[in-house]
């Protein structure tokens, strides 16, 4: 199937400037981090620590995608189709929400809720065929691109067809019935991880797709609610078969880490971030946050950092365009994985539902905005030190200013973001000014005597 032909027009619309720059609703688990683990080293993550296997994810941004939403037809065809747009864009990881088929008992809304799974074997009829997957990663991987699958573990539909069979491989309340642990989510039934035949049947769906369809990682949905003794001896048979399987875990939890999950989701900064554009803590709060994270997580983790995904309101309607800038630069230069949801680069404003179909106007597209995050996605993929590097914070005379230096071993960069919505000039200390940094943002100018201007919710980058 062709994609939709307003949907390549947006990405005509903006070729030129390719050029420049060559689980259900409700479901978010906000868990606060318990289990510390050896620490990275606190001044810097250099490049050589990084095991082989982890650097084609390692602080590599990645796009989460709807198929619902992402086209009129919602079909892995027409992802199929865009590959190479969104290559040119920067993109290379793409996540996929959910496709195989879903319940109908219990069902919420017309279509269902993707996490409502009804077969981990199979492809969902709305998307496509066996088939069709198949060419998609195979497609993606002649462009060096990587494809997840978004694999629910921890529950099934109400309906999922070994239940009559198998009943003991679910939960049971009280009363012996069907159920669930989260009373909101009545379209799904929890999987019972007391039973072995569960888990090993479980376990059978995770490595089919690896070992017969090649995909390159996992995220992984309310990973929390699943015991590390499955995750840890599954991950390493998965990394079996692929070494440089990536997994996440839709979790805020080290213990995940410690299990085998390469990332975790950082709530705790997507909740701060909101507090400060509500104007409830100052940068300060945010830097707590973030440094707590760069002295205690463990060695060769990361952290997912998000101004939005599928389950909260869109970054332009929940921070506003332009005030959420600032953020959305926060998140690219900061140690981590950044997330892009599928609209985001679009300035959508519309959190699409999960159980009906609700597909993306990419003709009102908002040019400035996929522009912005152009940028960022370049920044992003074209330096080390972003990618990989350490963090410290560098104190200024701004209040609304984050000034912040990312180190690696073969490069040194110098971030500044301006918060405020005045432009705000900022000068360095005697040392800093002393440094001979080069804009990296704008035209390439050096820094003027440790001194510079950054616009009303801009930012810049310097390297050494």
């Amino acid at each position: 199937m062709k994609p939709n032909s307003i949907f390549l027009h947006f990405f005509t619309l903006l070729a030129v400037s390719v050029l420049l720059f060559g689980c259900l609703a409700g479901q978010e688990m906000k868990k606060p981090v318990e289990e510390k683990a050896e620490t990275a080293d606190e001044g810097a993550v250099m490049m050589e620590k990084i095991a082989p296997q982890q650097m084609w994810f390692y602080g590599r941004p990645l796009y989460e995608i709807y198929l619902r939403a992402y086209s009129p037809e919602g079909r892995i065809s027409a992802l199929t189709a865009n590959l190479d747009q969104f290559k040119a864009m920067g993109i290379e990881t793409i996540w996929i929400m959910p496709i195989f088929p879903n319940g109908e008992l219990g069902r919420k809304g017309s279509a269902g809720s993707p996490y409502a799974v009804r077969d981990y074997f199979n492809i969902a009829e709305e998307y496509g065929t066996l088939e069709d997957f198949a060419e998609l990663v195979n497609q993606a991987h002649q462009r060096g691109m990587k494809i997840m699958l978004d694999m629910v573990m921890n529950h099934s539909s109400n309906d999922y067809p070994l239940m009559e069979q198998h009943p003991d491989w679910w939960y049971h309340d009280s009363t012996g019935a069907f159920s669930r642990e989260v009373p909101d989510w009545s379209d799904v039934t929890d999987w019972n991880y007391d039973n072995d035949e569960a888990r090993e049947y479980l376990k059978k769906a995770l490595l089919f797709w690896v070992r017969d369809y090649d995909v390159d990682g996992y995220r992984c949905d309310v990973a929390g609610f699943v015991p590390n003794d499955f995750w840890k001896p599954v991950i390493n048979e998965l990394r079996e078969i692929k070494p440089d399987l990536f997994m996440l875990a839709e979790w805020e939890d080290y213990s995940l880490l410690n299990a085998g999950f390469n990332a975790a989701y950082d709530w705790t900064l997507y909740h701060r971030l909101f507090a400060h554009r509500e104007g409830t803590v100052g940068l300060d709060s945010l830097w707590r946050v973030i440094d707590g994270v760069n002295k205690t997580i463990p060695a060769g983790k990361l952290m997912m950092r998000f101004v939005e995904n599928h389950d909260e309101r869109r970054s332009a309607e929940k921070f506003g365009w332009p005030e959420v800038k600032p953020y959305a630069a926060l998140i690219y230069t900061l140690p981590g994985i950044p997330l892009l949801y599928s609209g985001q680069e679009a300035g959508e404003t519309h959190k699409p539902s999960l159980f009906e179909p609700e597909p993306i106007d990419w003709s009102a597209a908002d040019p400035e905005v996929n522009q912005f995050y152009r940028e960022l996605l370049a920044l992003r993929n074209g330096n080390n030190a972003l990618l990989r590097g350490g963090c410290e914070r560098v104190a200024v005379d701004a209040p609304e200013v984050l000034v912040f230096q990312r180190e690696c071993k073969s490069q040194r960069l110098l971030v500044a973001i301006n918060f405020s919505e005045e432009e705000q000039t900022v000068t360095l200390s005697e040392t800093g000014a002393n440094t001979p940094w080069v804009e990296l943002t704008g035209e390439g100018l050096p820094m003027n005597e440790g001194s510079f201007t950054l616009p009303v919710y801009g930012y810049k980058i310097f390297a050494e």
